[in-house]
């Protein structure tokens, strides 16, 4: 779609695969006409609130090219019915893609590579981008021939951290690999050397090939310490404080982007920062997505940028609005967790955000509801919370007190095997 600077978006149809409220707000606001493909389970009373029934489209899995197509026939709607095909969720990057053929704005091919691990890496590492060592496994048993004595087995086109394992030496390698072969579980996956450093995320904006705007955030612990009782949490590097370092952001962006071929919409990257100066940045992996959690709050606070405006006008070919005006503060959000079981009672919202610097929370769970333990992904939590701070310490000292804090005034009653409480 040609970017145009006054383009009448009035009335455009949009069809959004994969059910999300601040992509289709965002639309809406810009004067799009939105019909979202969504799952059974997210047709509920806040859908009423943004869509109505004629501007829906429920099926069992957004993510199938079947189901979508079947369920468009199903109303007499078509792909060709629509000026717009597009996604802002993961898992429908490519469905969107390949149902929306030239309306999509991208290719399967590349919406591809910023969901498959392996292809994306294969990209990344041609393009002469930092990256580390990597092999396809199959069989769990090709694991015990891989040549790194630490590493991280991952799914292939899975996020926050589901099913992934690390190991720390041979040993644990090979009685990975024994362990998966006894359970049965099916690969392929992607097979990685252990990466040292500060993990830390770039978000941004594309248009035309070219990175707009660049954040960085530094995770307060890699997010795979969840494994060990860590906690997810990240605090916003200040641009004017951080001058080189986002100076090598940008230019990491800029290369993946192009290696990436993600020449218009938005990005949540992940690196590594190595070197006694934190001079280099080895790529970790990259979605061509808002981030999660309160990410893009804690970014439009920060930095003064809607990642969900800047990712519509993408949508729509209408030229950026992205103007950076940094707070003097500095800007963290956590992810509230608890153990595993079935959620009795949790602090309130009001309760949260009586809390030193807590600007904004969302409460995403419910009493009643059941927790995974947040040590096997990242995304098992109860909410989220943006808190902001004088600097970067004192920010990520309020987020670690908040996350202990939540943790500890969170009751969970354990499940039993029969799906009871004990």
């Amino acid at each position: 779609m040609t970017e145009t600077e006054d383009a009448d978006v009035t009335g455009r149809k949009v069809l959004l695969i994969g059910w999300r409220p601040d992509a289709v707000a965002a639309l809406e606001r810009l004067g799009a006409e939105v019909t979202c493909v969504l799952a059974t389970g997210d047709d509920t009373e806040e859908r009423a609130l943004l869509l109505d029934d004629a501007h829906t489209v429920p099926v069992r899995d957004p993510s199938s090219t079947e189901e979508t197509l079947a369920g468009l026939e199903r109303l007499e709607k078509s792909a060709r019915d629509f000026d717009v095909v597009c996604s802002q969720f993961e898992f429908t990057l490519v469905n969107a893609a390949v149902v929306g053929g030239r309306r999509s704005g991208t290719t399967p091919q590349d919406a591809l590579a910023l969901r498959d691990k392996d292809l994306q890496k294969r990209r990344i590492r041609a393009a002469g981008i930092p990256v580390a060592d990597f092999r396809t496994i199959v069989h769990a048993r090709e694991l015990r021939d891989f040549p790194h004595p630490r590493g991280v087995l991952k799914p292939l086109a899975n996020s926050a951290t589901r099913g992934v394992h690390a190991w720390r030496d041979e040993a644990e390698r090979d009685a990975l690999a024994r362990q998966l072969e006894h359970d049965g579980v099916l690969g392929p996956w992607l097979a990685e050397e252990w990466v040292d450093g500060a993990e830390l995320h770039v978000d941004g904006v594309v248009r035309g090939g070219q990175v707009l705007f660049t954040s960085v955030g530094r995770y307060v612990q890699n997010v795979l310490a969840i494994r060990d009782g860590g906690i997810v949490a990240s605090v916003m590097e200040h641009p004017a404080y951080r001058e080189g370092l986002y100076g090598r952001a940008h230019a990491v962006a800029q290369q993946a982007m192009k290696a990436l071929r993600h020449h218009d919409g938005v990005f949540h990257m992940e690196v590594f920062e190595q070197g006694e100066q934190g001079d280099r940045l080895v790529f970790g992996e990259c979605g061509g997505r808002i981030p999660g959690g309160s990410f893009d709050e804690m970014i439009r606070l920060q930095h003064g940028v809607d990642l969900h405006e800047e990712w519509a006008r993408a949508v729509l070919g209408l030229s950026p609005a992205v103007a950076p005006a940094p707070a003097d503060q500095w800007y963290g959000d956590v992810f509230l967790a608890a153990d595993a079981g079935v959620l009795r009672s949790f602090p309130g919202e009001r309760e949260v955000t009586g809390r030193d610097g807590v600007r904004h929370v969302v409460l995403t769970a419910r009493p009643g509801d059941t927790l995974i333990s947040g040590r096997e992904a990242s995304c098992a939590f109860v909410g989220t919370a943006v808190v902001a701070g004088a600097d970067a310490e004192q920010t990520g000292r309020r987020l670690r007190d908040l996350a202990a804090w939540f943790a500890a005034n969170t009751v969970v009653a354990p499940e039993t095997e029969d799906g009871g409480l004990s």
